[in-house]
């Protein structure tokens, strides 16, 4: 049952400096103790302990707290702020401190014996231990060289954990609260959360030891204990600032065994052995299961594994973990302790490939190439394949097991959960995935966080994909390439390979770059090192490298000294990377001056990505050493240039001059501006005259430029008016600068032009007005030139609403689609087409409509139970009946849908047999490793089968149902199933159809008038029947519908008072009755029109057609429309400033519409004005300056703004 504690943490208000000085002491180690990497230094350790005894209890709410001088790997001193934090209660002579410093927090455990610590100082993690051998002499060194000396003097270390022991959760149930907010990895979220409440939940943890390991560490109850705080102690300060647990130590006394002649345990040194006997200690102590989550046993060293776990935490096999402690015990917690109690946690090796362990690689989790280098790795265990050092944190992949065991399901429950306040970071990353870049080729990842907390950050980038074990210098599909690195501040930012690498052309197996067409996934995972309890998030990015393109390189210089203020050339092989699929358009030239360190200065962004550019040399690079990047601007792929090149100061005054844009994408019509800066090297003062060179100006095109004389060091702007031409590719401008006693200077601009000009787009199929159409069709239309891709909708209705579309599809490449679904019979549908280039989407097409078939069908279902097709014995036929009671004379049978399960459906035929005994295979033996038929059969149908048979898709039959045309359908229909070979689980014919069809003769409406209708400006006229005429034998004119496809651009169509949108109706009845209006709203309009269709109740269509209307200020109005209102109508004052009021004299009870319009017709504002009303007031304060319409009803008035 979890255990929930509220305990609030003050802020530190005041702070208590336990001592001004250091309790250590630094000195100078001789030849036996120095190592590289560290320090040593002498311990006061009673002075320590009673410092930290100072410091307040954590979550206690005082407002004070302790500070603490320790020493860092580099021989400094920090302070660190402390927090009494005890992983063993009631024990005053053990201590474990929460500490923090400037660089993030960590753990001092203490005793008797003596301190251990481990630390985030400026380089990373660090260790201070006692050297061996001495009681008061103490060694403080970086992570990294700590690991490797172990590594050295107590040699790579395996694991024996057991994947296969973990608990099937298949069957737990999860929380609605953690499903809502996508915490659940198995439903489709992520353990990823970024600004969500992150507790500290503590788990408490019983161990044991040999007595073997007793002799290691002194030989006294009292040492084993101070061995077990120090090593939970160390662990805890990973677990907090990683996944936010703790681990909480249980003392059970008589667990601690200290010869061992007379411990419980045998083969001490073998991990593996231990497993099972660590259970029969707690129980021989009577410790009761509900009183721990997880249980562990120390032992010596060990001669199979360095340590082993097969169990989990808060399951039954709680208690089968082991670590060997063959040296220290700080090196053992970190090496081996923090990555078996992990494995407890349900966390997996992170490795892909290490030589003799294959049977501990866990292939869905196998994110790190080779030996790996992070906690649930097998750093330097590999030979071969080893790619780094120990590092003290958990892999991104690891970091979601451990988050998911503890917070949703196995070990969720057990917890006791500390409210801390702390929120997690939030990850945000400026990449779509998709895109590709070229092989051979370096590349840089960026991202971003913020935190809630204002914590101080620390992110890496972490490679996310798995593939098959291949050698690091030999990858194979999807394996990982790419090692991961510690998380600093400035991890948002990782070149692969790193940037030393990258300038030094240094090849390594730690840092591979894809050779061969592959994906590559990354996550950034950002860490806020809160001191309560970690909070961690990360967002991911997909993309693929490709060999048609790379590898990109930068060439050197021309010239191997420049000077400032020239204008020298970069080049670059593009090496197809302006090509699909990479489609990079754009590169960015920056420039280093310290060796590669940075690249600072930007010469120039957004350049073509056309091989060369031409850049200004900056007088900030002067008398450097330098080197090139080209970038890409659009992409993450890059490269430097091979040699260093020397850049001098200007020797003699000159002008420089820059375009701001070098490369743009326009989209037309459009104009363009371009700001254009001029500079000044050594006071060189003469004017700068301006041009463009014209045969780089496109006819159509115009060029102005703000100013086109200039002094040094004044701008201007270019402007080019691409608005009335038609153009689509490349386009260089050369713009020209021009001074006395210099070089003609000569700018290239260059625009990627994109015309959206789609005219010549038209549909081809189904041609308008189709009808008869049997289950699909195929789609066709016009290549538009400007066009890039289409998308298609089908639907219902012409508003192509969300509930009418039937099916619809996106960036299609091809002129044609073939549906998906079949069609309904007897359904009027609709369908356009909408293209797009790299500028967006153009207009849908105006819609068409087609009919599908005017026919009437009776459907016969079985309604019996399920028979039986057993999985044994010999070959076998069964069947099942229809009776139809029904007489008629077939003309078209299709059978809707047929449902069989048997395995396998490779051995079944399907036939279909008459009352008259004329029979027909539906089906016959077809589709292999599936055991579900489930589709139907047409005739019309436009594909045969297709596998899997399972998705109640309708097909052609093997046979011709035709062959029943003629017969009478009353009778007895059997599906007959025969299965040629039996062999495996027992099957049954489930349901199944038919059905009887017949073709309909619809009525054919007749187009009897379609004239044009006038209309004054900015009055309504109705619709007359002498203009507008449709009849239809045997219907009415009520029953004559007219739908609405297209609305007029210069007006509205009124249904009587009501305004008509596309998809609304009228009838002809409503047009003979003079309730049909056309309504001007645009009084600068000639004409107008609107698009319709008719069909009556019996299925008759008349295809899409236009009704013009022509604005004609001498049009006769009818009587009817005349406006009442239009004699007593008053608008006052005019001009108005802010208030206009509305009278008239004509008196109705029914509402009133009052509008105002623009001089261009839009609406500004609509008003219902109730009935029997004969004044209204309107609000114009808010409005420009300038002329506007008001109209009620049909009466309108100009009214002018001041």
């Amino acid at each position: 049952m979890t255990r929930l504690l509220f305990l609030g943490v003050a802020l530190c208000t005041s702070l208590a400096l336990a001592a001004q000085h250091s309790a250590f002491q630094l000195f100078n180690a001789g030849p036996d103790l120095a190592v590289e990497g560290s320090v040593t230094a002498t311990l006061d350790l009673d002075q320590l302990r009673a410092d930290l005894k100072r410091a307040p209890l954590e979550f206690s709410g005082t407002k004070s707290s302790t500070r603490v001088r320790l020493p860092l790997p580099n021989g400094e001193f920090a302070e660190f702020v402390a927090y009494n934090s005890p992983v063993v209660k009631n024990n005053p002579q053990l201590g474990s401190y929460r500490v923090s410093g400037p660089w993030g927090g960590g753990r001092v455990a203490t005793s008797w014996k003596g301190m251990s610590a481990v630390l985030r100082g400026p380089a990373g993690y660090f260790v201070i231990e006692p050297v061996e051998g001495t009681t008061d002499v103490y060694r403080i060194s970086d992570y990294r060289d700590y690991m490797e000396e172990l590594s050295i003097t107590q040699g790579p270390l395996s694991c024996g954990y057991d994947d296969s022991a973990q608990p099937d959760f298949s069957d737990f149930t999860v929380d609605p609260d953690l499903l809502e907010q996508g915490a659940v990895a198995g439903a489709g979220g992520s353990l990823k959360a970024g600004n969500e409440a992150r507790e500290l939940r503590i788990y408490d943890l019983v161990m044991t030891n040999t007595g073997e390991f007793a002799q290691r560490v002194g030989g006294t109850a009292a040492d084993v204990q101070a061995a077990f705080n120090t090593a939970v102690s160390t662990i805890n300060g990973i677990f907090e600032n990683e996944v936010g647990i703790r681990m909480n130590l249980v003392e059970v006394p008589g667990l601690i065994y200290l010869d061992p002649a007379t411990d419980p345990f045998t083969n001490a040194n073998q991990g593996s052995a231990l497993l099972g006997q660590v259970i029969d200690a707690f129980q021989a102590n009577s410790v009761a299961s509900e009183s721990y989550d997880l249980g562990h046993i120390f032992t010596g060293g060990c001669t199979d594994v360095g340590g082993v776990v097969s169990g989990n935490a808060c399951t039954g096999g709680k208690t089968r973990g082991v670590t060997c402690v063959g040296g220290s015990v700080v090196g053992a917690a970190l090496r081996i302790m923090a990555h078996e109690v992990a494995h407890q946690f349900a966390v997996s090796h992170s490795w892909n490939n290490c030589p003799g362990s294959d049977n501990q690689r866990a292939s869905s989790t196998a994110f790190e190439p080779g030996s790996g280098t992070t906690i649930m790795s097998y750093a330097g265990a590999c030979g071969s394949e080893n790619v780094g050092g120990e590092e003290a944190y958990y892999h991104v992949g690891s970091l979601e097991q451990f988050l998911e065991f503890t917070r949703v399901t196995g070990a969720r429950q057990c917890a006791t959960v500390v409210e801390t306040g702390n929120l997690t970071p939030e990850v945000s990353l400026p990449y779509t995935s998709g895109f590709y870049i070229p092989v051979n080729t370096p590349f840089r990842l960026v991202g971003s966080a913020t935190d809630a907390n204002g914590d101080d950050l620390t992110y890496n980038w972490e490679q996310y994909d798995l593939g098959p074990a291949s050698e690091v210098r030999e990858p194979r599909g999807n394996a990982p390439i790419f090692r991961s690195y510690a998380p600093t501040p400035t991890g948002n930012e990782r070149y692969f390979p790193r940037l030393d690498r990258i300038i030094n052309n240094i090849t390594t197996v730690a840092e591979k770059l894809p050779t061969y067409n592959r994906r590559l996934t990354f996550r950034l995972t950002a860490r806020d090192n809160n001191e309560e309890a970690g909070g961690v998030d990360w967002e991911e990015v997909q993309f693929f490298a490709d060999t048609t393109a790379g590898p990109f390189i930068v060439n050197n210089p021309d010239s191997m000294v420049w000077r400032v203020g020239e204008y020298q050339r970069v080049s670059w092989d593009v090496a197809n990377t302006d090509q699909a699929p990479v489609n990079c358009k754009r590169v960015d030239i920056l420039l280093s001056t310290d060796g590669g360190l940075t690249f600072d200065l930007v010469l120039v962004e957004n350049v073509a990505n056309n091989g060369s550019a031409f850049v200004t040399v900056p007088a900030e690079a002067a008398d450097s050493d330098a080197l090139i990047m080209v970038r890409a601007a659009d992409n993450v792929f890059l490269n430097i240039n091979e040699d260093a090149f020397r850049i001098e100061p200007a020797t003699q005054p000159v002008f420089t001059f820059e375009p701001a844009i070098r490369f743009a994408e326009v989209c037309l019509p459009a104009t363009v501006e371009v700001g254009l800066n001029t500079g000044s090297v050594l006071d060189f003062a003469n004017p700068i005259a301006l041009s463009v060179d014209p045969a780089t100006v496109p006819a159509g095109a115009e060029v102005t430029f703000s100013s086109p004389t200039l002094a040094p060091g004044e701008d201007a702007t270019l402007s080019l008016d691409l608005n009335d031409i038609r153009f689509n590719g490349i386009l260089e401008l050369t713009v020209i600068a021009v001074a006395e006693g210099q070089d003609t200077a000569r700018r290239q601009i260059v625009l990627d032009v994109t015309d959206n000009d789609y005219s010549d787009l038209a549909t081809i199929a189904p041609v308008e007005g189709t009808t008869g159409i049997i289950l699909s069709t195929d789609f066709s239309w016009t290549d538009a030139a400007n066009a890039d891709a289409y998308d298609i909708q089908i639907a219902t209705s012409p508003t192509f609403s969300e509930a009418s579309i039937v099916e619809q599809a996106i960036r299609i490449t091809d002129t044609e689609y073939s549906p998906i679904d079949f069609f309904e019979p007897n359904t009027l549908y609709f369908w356009r087409i909408r293209p797009s280039n790299v500028c967006g989407d153009g207009a849908w097409t105006d819609p068409q409509s087609f009919r599908t078939v005017n026919s009437q069908c009776d459907t016969e279902t079985y309604t019996g139970n399920p028979i039986t097709l057993p999985g044994s014995g010999r070959a076998f036929v069964r069947q099942s009946t229809i009776f139809v009671e029904t007489q008629g004379n077939i003309s078209d049978i299709n059978i809707p849908n047929v449902k069989v399960r048997y395995n396998f459906a490779s051995k079944v035929t399907l036939t279909l047999q008459s009352p008259a005994g004329t029979r027909v295979v539906l089906y016959q033996e077809n589709c292999f490793s599936t055991n579900v038929i489930d589709l139907g059969f047409d005739d019309d149908a436009p594909n045969a089968l297709s596998c899997p048979p399972d998705d109640r898709r309708v097909f052609r039959p093997v046979g011709d149902l035709s062959a029943f045309n003629g017969q009478n359908t009353i009778g007895e229909w059997i599906l007959e199933v025969a299965v040629s070979e039996v062999g495996g689980s027992a099957g049954a014919i489930e349901t199944w159809s038919i059905q009887f069809c017949a073709d309909v003769a619809a009525s054919a409406p007749a187009r009897i008038n379609n004239q044009a209708t006038q209309v004054p400006p900015l009055l309504k006229n109705s619709i007359e029947t002498e203009n507008l005429l449709v009849t239809s034998p045997g219907f009415n004119t009520a029953e004559i519908v007219y739908t609405l496809t297209a609305l007029p651009t210069a007006g509205r169509l009124l249904l009587h008072r009501n305004e008509l949108e596309v998809g609304d109706t009228f009838r002809q009845a409503d047009i003979d009755g003079a309730g049909l209006f056309y309504e001007n709203l645009d009084g600068t309009a000639t004409n107008d029109d609107f698009g319709f269709l008719v069909t009556t109740p019996d299925g008759g269509y008349l295809a899409i057609d236009y009704h013009d209307i022509i604005i004609d200020e001498n049009a006769t109005v009818s009587a009817p429309n005349q406006s009442a209102l239009d004699a007593g109508l008053e608008v006052f004052p005019n001009p108005v400033n802010n208030e206009l009021q509305v009278r008239w004299t004509a008196e109705t009870s029914l509402p009133l519409n009052l509008e105002l319009y623009d001089v261009n017709g839009r609406r500004l504002l609509q008003r219902t004005v109730a009935g029997n009303s004969r004044a209204a007031r309107l609000d114009t304060q808010a409005l420009p300056a300038g002329i506007y319409l008001l109209r009620l009803e049909g009466a309108v008035r100009r009214i002018v703004k001041q």
